[in-house]
């Protein structure tokens, strides 16, 4: 052999070498990420979402919610600067588009998107730090007025955090409830605005009782705990001589309308309270609610009792009291197994100084919680070991395949990217419409029956700690390919039930409607259904693919290619007679370094 011909076999080699052991690194990151309940993958560096969270206190807040009425959840982010960042979800990733806003150069806060005028279009509510806050009406196709000045919000600087949009005299108009993070003697405190129409609203604080001193608030929550199907408030208080508040609404009548019953139904907790996540994790029927604390005091999940709440108890499982600073909590069937799992974001509290913060806090992963039939497992995966620092997250699914996907605001240049990965559970997705409620569905009850089973989800706008979740309702139903029933109870008191709804398919639900809609109704408002032409059933009219598409009446073989068939299942193609080595990828029968290499030239490929 030549000098030089044995010098590029040596290259050659030590070139093979490093594959190897690249590829090795590469599997066992792989392998580790997604063993066990592993149902995430993290795509932060493939979307760029690019949201400048280098300063401020206390985070920056986020919106997961469709606000151009194309059927895609769409990003909203604030900004310590007072920049509003804005993406549009195309399906497969978001593109940054300006709405026009002027610039308001104040530190925002939460960002929620609403219909206050029941118009059909979102309309944008931002909070500020020491500044007040905005209100823009959409007017035309995403062209908005500010009417921040003539609309009835308090113009006084604030120092407020979160917002939440709740129809709580059931006029079908959207209400709004600001929480100030105020101390001492500072004015104004919490603020409760009734929507009297057309973009116009009331001041109700003090004429409701929901005035006076309320320290350093950080977030209200619209709920129903003692199912009576009148709107309460969850108020959540930081400092541990602050207790939270549940100002319950009494019945007509009655000589004052909001009375705090935090006391009496254990939920006047004096913690680090930063966030209030409420879900039916046990599935009997109520709602349950997770409370997101400091480092000391832990965080705690309460039973929800016939209105009564009592702390989680684990047995046999994981407890999720969090000793980490905590902020937004964020429960979703990641795995859609029927079973709400939760996601809890860690950070600090300290000004943001990015990026020395990294130095001061290198070890503060986010948590998430598997949720196996009413108790918990911990995900102690690599994706949920690294360092976060993130305040405010929110809850979509951006590619419509039924799978929820999580963004988190954390601290840095980019948001983070969680995408869901599905599995053989099924599931369904459901957006209200309301006619006679508030057009968003707000405040709404779902009960989906499956299986002998009830999954119970209420419509939220603006939840968690300065987030908002997806107005998409995403339900898991394990193995079932069918519902029984769904039963919608809208705000107006009326109640809609839809009879034996095959799942994987996402349908919007009008008020006053009980047939089973079209998911295709017309070629706009974010038509779905299947969109490959070459499925059996494609649908012309079908803008945004669902997931839903069937091959089954083609020839496996020549459809899927040779060796492989349609999965009905899995919705995709797979070895048609699985070998018994799973590590042999040419099916040669040994594993060899072909084999590693065939794992290399296709890591990252996008499956079909």
């Amino acid at each position: 052999m030549s000098v030089k011909r044995a010098e590029r076999f040596d290259v050659a080699v030590g070139a093979l070498r490093w594959l190897v052991w690249r590829g090795l690194l590469v599997f066992f990151y792989v392998f580790q990420t997604h063993a066990g309940y592993g149902q995430f993958v993290d795509v932060s560096n493939e979307m760029d979402v690019i949201t400048n969270h280098i300063g401020g206190y206390h985070g920056s807040g986020l919106s997961m919610a469709d606000f151009n009425g194309d059927g895609y959840d769409d990003l909203s982010f604030t900004q310590f600067e007072g920049f509003l960042l804005f993406y549009l979800g195309n399906g497969t990733s978001f593109d940054p588009i300006q709405l026009g806003l002027p610039y308001y150069p104040h530190e925002a806060k939460a960002i929620v998107w609403a219909d206050i005028d029941n118009d059909g279009d979102q309309d944008l509510f931002v909070t500020y730090r020491l500044a007040p806050n905005r209100m823009y009406r959409n007017v035309n196709d995403l062209v908005f007025e500010d009417i921040s000045e003539v609309c009835g919000i308090d113009q006084s600087d604030r120092r407020s955090y979160g917002a939440s949009f709740g129809d709580y005299d059931s006029d079908g108009l959207l209400d709004l409830f600001v929480a100030n993070y105020v101390s001492g003697q500072d004015v104004p405190h919490n603020e409760l605005y009734h929507n009297l129409g057309s973009g116009i609203f009331e001041d109700v604080t003090e004429s409701l009782e929901l005035g006076g001193i309320v320290e350093q608030s950080f977030q209200g929550h619209w709920v129903d705990f003692n199912e009576d199907e009148l709107l309460d408030l969850h108020l959540i208080r930081d400092r541990l001589c602050w207790a939270n508040k549940y100002y319950e609404q009494q019945p007509e009548g009655s000589e004052t309308l909001f009375v705090d019953q935090a006391h009496n139904m254990g939920l006047d907790y004096s913690i680090n309270a930063m966030s209030t996540s409420i879900a039916d994790y046990d599935r009997d029927n109520d709602q349950d609610i997770y409370l997101a604390a400091g480092e000391f005091e832990g965080n705690f999940l309460l039973n929800n009792d016939g209105g009564l709440f009592t702390p989680f108890v684990p047995q046999d499982s994981d407890s999720v009291e969090v000793h980490r600073l905590s902020w937004a909590a964020n429960w979703l069937d990641a795995d859609n197994d029927g079973w709400e799992d939760l996601h809890v974001c860690t950070g600090f509290s300290i000004y943001t100084n990015y990026p020395s913060i990294l130095m001061q806090y290198p070890d503060v992963p986010d948590h998430f919680f598997w949720n196996n039939g009413g108790q918990f497992t911990q995900d102690t995966g690599v994706l949920f070991s690294q360092n976060v620092l993130s305040f405010s997250s929110a809850i979509g699914d951006f590619n419509n395949d039924g799978f929820p996907d999580l963004v988190s605001n954390r601290v840095g240049e980019y948001a983070q990217v969680l995408r869901g990965i599905p599995n053989s559970n099924h599931w369904i997705k459901l957006r209200l419409t309301g006619t006679v409620s508030n057009r968003d569905g707000v405040g709404a009850k779902i009960r989906v029956y499956f299986g002998g089973e009830m999954n119970y989800r209420m419509t939220f706008c603006g939840e968690n700690y300065m987030g908002q979740n997806s107005r998409w309702e995403m339900f898991g139903l394990g193995n079932e390919n069918a519902l029984d029933s769904i039963t919608v109870s809208w705000p107006s008191g009326i109640v809609d039930v839809y009879e034996e709804v095959p799942s994987q398919q996402s349908l919007i639900l009008t008020e006053g409607e009980t047939a089973i809609p079209d998911p295709c109704p017309n070629l706009g408002d974010g038509c779905l259904g299947c969109t490959y032409l070459t499925a059996c059933n494609y649908q012309p009219e079908a803008l945004i693919d669902n997931g839903t598409c069937d091959f089954s009446c083609f020839l496996q073989e020549a459809f899927c290619g040779v060796g492989t068939a349609w999965d009905s299942t899995l919705a995709q193609c797979v070895q048609a007679q699985p070998s018994s080595c799973p590590t042999d990828l040419n099916g040669d029968g040994v594993t060899n370094i072909i084999d590693l290499l065939a794992f290399l030239v296709d890591f990252n490929v996008e499956c079909p």
